[in-house]
């Protein structure tokens, strides 16, 4: 069983721009409110880390 979290680092995030880890995920468990840090559902995630590869930023991490 994986106990991995998907944390937001909202510091590491610019929050001025639709955030391009949104649609990569295939799961559609990042959402994004107008340009805020976007949020996890953490039932919706599998864990696939395919997000926090993808963040230019390095906002994302699984922990």
């Amino acid at each position: 069983m994986n106990a991995q979290t998907l944390v937001v680092i909202k510091e590491n995030c610019p929050q001025n721009h639709p955030c391009p880890s949104v649609r990569i995920c295939p799961v559609g468990a990042l959402k994004q409110n107008g340009f805020q840090a976007p949020t996890v559902d953490m039932d919706a995630c599998i864990r696939c880390g395919k997000c926090t590869r993808f963040c230019p930023m390095n906002a994302l991490r699984l922990a």
